[in-house]
């Protein structure tokens, strides 16, 4: 009777998981570009895609956007490749650019120290979804 509950609790979140695995999150090399990887820290992986050729793409310098949250202490570390972080879970993008191609980074994280990749894609800032 044990393995049974055990069996049908294992097999419950098999379904969750497969529900939310939609693709959505992962349309990406695991390595892919410059070595970086999931859940590796915003600042790493960003030292390594400077160190590769890619160029921060410059959002918002002439359209009067006004940080806040966590926006603002990304914008303190001079990461002005930041596109937005939205305000109930912290994930924001950031773009760069490299010999024509794009590149959008997504992270998660609360605080700057503790930011950390989530996904990224060749997709370029203002393109359609």
């Amino acid at each position: 009777m044990k393995v049974s509950i055990l069996v049908l609790i294992a097999l419950y979140c098999t379904g969750i998981s497969t529900a939310f695995a939609d693709g959505s999150q992962a349309p990406y090399d695991k390595r892919e570009p410059a070595g970086i990887v999931f859940g590796e820290r915003l600042v790493a992986a960003k030292s390594k895609l400077l160190k590769q050729g890619w160029k921060p793409t410059q959002m918002h310098t002439n359209d009067g956007y006004e940080y806040s949250g966590v926006e603002k202490e990304l914008a303190a570390h001079k990461f002005f490749e930041l596109d937005t972080c939205s305000f109930d879970s912290s994930r924001c993008i950031l773009y760069y650019a490299k010999k024509g191609t794009c590149l959008r980074v997504d992270t998660i994280g609360e605080q700057f120290n503790d930011m950390w990749l989530t996904r990224w894609t060749h997709e370029c800032p203002d393109s359609p979804q």
